[in-house]
């Protein structure tokens, strides 16, 4: 049994959709992989593959107790909590066979903040045959986003009403400009669940929620570049003066001539910048050689 589940990126609402804002969130072309194969003896084993097709992890756990022969690290702290969680959503996946071989296989470098958790959740949700919202919010906490894009087949418009049951739905977004926005990886991955655990959400007010609300409308319905850049420098100003931080482009890259908005939290993983075919020798000048088009990153179905 195969299964795909796509990476994510959060373009608009970035802390405020903890608070049931609005936000405009993608999905990747890039993503994980699991195969799962049944084994006669009972047991699970698992690895997990990098981009390179080098292991980066693996393990084995009695499949009763899930008890690990190998103990110690956060992942196999995590993958017992997943096991149990699948077991109290579905008890009877785990008597489908005697044992299971679990392969899971990056598209992406793990430090890059595209999901290597949130997708691994949505692969073991698709397999077991389960939702795969409340298991995450067991596991990991978080807004949700990226669990929505990882089952995604283009942009979606998210928000997170009921915790374990946001709503989220597809949306038509397709810019004209498109082929002038890159994604740019900044070197430093950004901790999510930290991020979201230390930010005060009683600095969402509802005039906050609102303001939020309305770019990300705005954003969907641009059409114009240079509107489309004003809308980002709006957004990067409104999070700015929240978290009381300075937007990345004052502080990397003042001399930049074109727009630059964080994307999800602050201080890491990619950020969107828009440009021409020198963007990309703009920042490996800089040392971040990590950059995609929008074609070569963005997965949309439609």
């Amino acid at each position: 049994m195969r299964f795909f589940a796509h990476g994510k990126l959060l373009l608009t609402s970035e802390y405020a959709v903890l608070g049931g804002a609005e936000a405009l969130a993608m999905p990747t072309k890039l993503g994980q992989h699991l195969e799962v194969t049944p084994l006669d003896k009972a047991v699970i084993l698992w690895k997990s593959i990098d981009e390179h097709g080098v292991v980066w992890y693996q393990n084995t756990f009695d499949k009763t107790s899930f008890t690990p022969k190998e103990n110690g690290s956060e992942i196999t702290t995590r993958l017992q909590q997943l096991f149990t969680e699948l077991k109290q959503h579905n008890p009877s996946i785990w008597q489908s066979a005697i044992g299971f071989s679990f392969t899971t296989t990056l598209d992406f470098n793990r430090s890059w903040g595209l999901g290597s958790s949130s997708t691994l959740i949505a692969l073991l949700a698709q397999w077991a045959g389960i939702n795969p919202h409340p298991i995450q919010q067991a596991v990991f906490g978080g807004s949700g986003y990226d669990i929505a894009c990882a089952m995604a087949q283009g942009p979606i418009l998210y928000q997170r009403k009921d915790v374990g049951n946001p709503l989220f739905r597809d949306v038509h977004f397709d810019p004209p400009f498109k082929a002038q926005l890159y994604f740019i990886y900044l070197n430093e991955k950004q901790d999510s669940q930290k991020a979201v655990a230390t930010f005060d959400r009683n600095l969402l007010t509802k005039e906050k929620i609102n303001a939020f609300n309305s770019l990300t409308a705005a954003f969907l319905n641009a059409t114009d570049l240079v509107l489309f850049q004003e809308l980002m420098r709006q957004h990067e100003n409104l999070v700015g003066n929240m978290l009381e931080n300075i937007p990345v482009q004052q502080r990397l890259f003042s001399d930049y001539t074109g727009a630059i908005k964080s994307l999800g939290a602050w201080g890491g993983d990619f950020i969107l910048a828009c440009g021409d075919k020198r963007t990309p020798t703009y920042f490996a000048k800089k040392g971040y050689t990590t950059c995609f088009s929008y074609e070569a990153f963005i997965y949309d179905a439609s």
